[in-house]
């Protein structure tokens, strides 16, 4: 399956992204819980990443020289929220319509109908914005 997030009146298409691991009968509940691990699993490799020393370049070295500041500074990054959480957030979101749900082209309105889920299949999110003025 692959699945694409999108920003609704953005022309740029955000992260694609194959996930093997689902095909068959699903529901739109159960494809949000694996994404939503997905983006769990992404976040705290990054977080371990940003926590890590890093080593300077030359080029970095330099602009250090000229501006007093050397590297990044390290920031805090927040614990992720554990999955069953994180879940419910998702869910939530879908259910006040910040986001619309796509299946090969189709409208996905219902959480609990069962989806076919094939190879080829494209999944798209489309984050919503509120307009304001």
């Amino acid at each position: 399956m692959i699945v694409e997030t999108a920003l609704l009146g953005s022309r740029a298409v955000g992260e694609e992204l194959t996930i093997s691991a689902v095909e068959g009968p699903s529901s739109l509940r159960a494809l949000l819980r694996i994404l939503v691990q997905h983006e769990l699993t992404a976040y705290a490799a990054h977080r371990s990443r940003s926590a890590m020393m890093r080593i300077l370049t030359p080029a970095e070295l330099v602009e250090g020289v000229e501006t007093g500041r050397y590297g990044r500074e390290a920031r805090a990054l927040p614990a992720p929220p554990n999955l069953d959480a994180a879940h419910a957030r998702a869910v939530e979101a879908f259910t006040d319509e910040l986001f619309f749900v796509f299946l090969d082209e189709v409208r996905i309105t219902d959480l609990d109908d069962t989806l076919t889920i094939e190879p080829h299949t494209r999944l798209r999110l489309v984050r919503l914005v509120a307009l304001t003025g």
